[in-house]
C-alpha cells in the first residue's frame, strides 16, 4: 500500500507539471492534495520546524498541524520554483502582470496570539515572479494583511471580520498588477496592494525569493492548529483587473 501511495503521489506531481508547461493559460496546477492520503513534505514542499515539535495528522481529506505545544515554534509547508530549503513542488512562473490565483483550502482550528496583535498562528505568503505579494495573517475572527515596507513592516494592515473556523472552506488569493485580492465563500473578503518584504533580515529569509509559497505558523509569538486540504495555482485570463470567475487551485519556515 505504501509503494501505491509514493508512485501515485509522484505520478500527480508530474501530471502537474506537465499540465502546467503545455496547457492552456486556464489550466489548473495542483501542488498539494490531502486525498493522496500524504502530508505536504510527500508532495514537493519543504517542512521545516524550530523551537519545538508540532503534531502532524493525515486524515481522509486533510492534513492537521498543530504548534500549539508552544508559542516559540514554528512550524509550516514551503514550496518554490527555485527550491527554496529543497523544495520540488511544481510551483510555475508567477508572474503578477498576467494575475494567477493560488486557491487554497483551510480551516482554522484554534489560534492564540496573545503575545503580539501583529503576529498570526496561521499565515499564508505568496510572491509573484519579481518577489512581491502579500502575507495573510489568520485568526479565529479576523484575516489581515502584513505591512510591508521599511517603517512598519510586519504590523497590521487591511482586515476583514471573518469566521475561519466554522468549517474547512475553500480560499481563493489572486494577484494581478498592484493589487491582491482575497475570496471566501463566494465573496470578496479582502483586497489591498501587494508588497515587498525584502527589508526583512534573519533566516530562514524567503522574503526576496520569487515564485514562493508558505502556509503555516511561521512566528514565535503565535500558535495554531490548522487543516490544510488543497492548493492550486491558475493564471488569470480575460479583461484587466482581479477576476471574479476563475481562480487557479493550490496549496504548502519563516522568521519573527
Amino acid at each position: 500500500m505504501l509503494h501505491i501511495r509514493v508512485r501515485a503521489t509522484l505520478l500527480a506531481v508530474l501530471l502537474a507539471s506537465a499540465l502546467w508547461l503545455g496547457a492552456p493559460s486556464n489550466t489548473s496546477v495542483v501542488l498539494y492534495d490531502a486525498l493522496l492520503r500524504t502530508p505536504p513534505q510527500a508532495q514537493g514542499w519543504s517542512y521545516l520546524f524550530s523551537h519545538g515539535l508540532p503534531s502532524q495528522q493525515m486524515d481522509e481529506r486533510t492534513v492537521t498541524l498543530d504548534t500549539r505545544s508552544t508559542v516559540a515554534l514554528k512550524a509550516g509547508y514551503f514550496a518554490s520554483q527555485q527550491g527554496f530549503v529543497g523544495s520540488t513542488a511544481p510551483v510555475p512562473t508567477l508572474d503578477r502582470t498576467v494575475g494567477f490565483t493560488v486557491t487554497f483550502t483551510l480551516q482554522l482550528l484554534a489560534e492564540t496570539h496573545s503575545a503580539s496583535n501583529n503576529r498570526a498562528g496561521f499565515s499564508i505568503i505568496v510572491l509573484s515572479s519579481d518577489a512581491h505579494g502579500i502575507e495573510l495573517g489568520f485568526w479565529a475572527d479576523r484575516i489581515w494583511a502584513q505591512e510591508g515596507g521599511t517603517t512598519r513592516l510586519f504590523t497590521q494592515a487591511e482586515a476583514v471580520a471573518y469566521n475561519t473556523t466554522a468549517a474547512l472552506a475553500r480560499y481563493d488569493l489572486s494577484i494581478k498588477g498592484d493589487r491582491y485580492e482575497l475570496r471566501g465563500g463566494g465573496k470578496r473578503l479582502l483586497s489591498g496592494p501587494v508588497r515587498s518584504y525584502a527589508s526583512f533580515i534573519g533566516q530562514p529569509d524567503p522574503y526576496e525569493t520569487p515564485n514562493f509559497l508558505f502556509v503555516g505558523d511561521d512566528t514565535s509569538s503565535a500558535a495554531a492548529q490548522f487543516r490544510l486540504g488543497q492548493v492550486s495555482v491558475m493564471p488569470i485570463s480575460g479583461s484587466p483587473g482581479l477576476p471574479h470567475g476563475q481562480y487557479l487551485r493550490f496549496v504548502p519556515i519563516v522568521r519573527r
